[in-house]
């Protein structure tokens, strides 16, 4: 809240949006760099992941939940930060 009683923007339950306030799991994680690799294709991450579209879907969601992000945005700041590691473009 600022001075005046109003709610700051970008925060959201005391905690900065785009800051994961429970970490993300390692498979959350898999799962979204497999959806880079697969060029943002969710059938061809899971296929990647090993697990069902659904299931992947599920984790992105979660992701997209704990942090307040778009999934193009998770992407961005994983990257920016250092925490989303994707083989395929780490040459680039």
């Amino acid at each position: 809240m600022d001075r005046r009683g109003r709610r700051a923007i970008g925060v959201r339950d005391q905690h900065l949006r785009g800051s994961l306030p429970r970490p993300a799991t390692a498979r959350q994680l898999d799962v979204l760099a497999a959806y880079v690799t697969s060029g943002g294709s969710v059938p061809d991450a899971a296929d990647l992941v090993g697990i069902r579209p659904s299931t992947a879907k599920r984790h992105l969601a979660d992701l997209r939940a704990k942090s307040g992000l778009s999934t193009e945005q998770l992407i961005y700041v994983g990257r920016a930060a250092g925490w989303l590691v994707v083989p395929s473009l780490e040459s680039l």
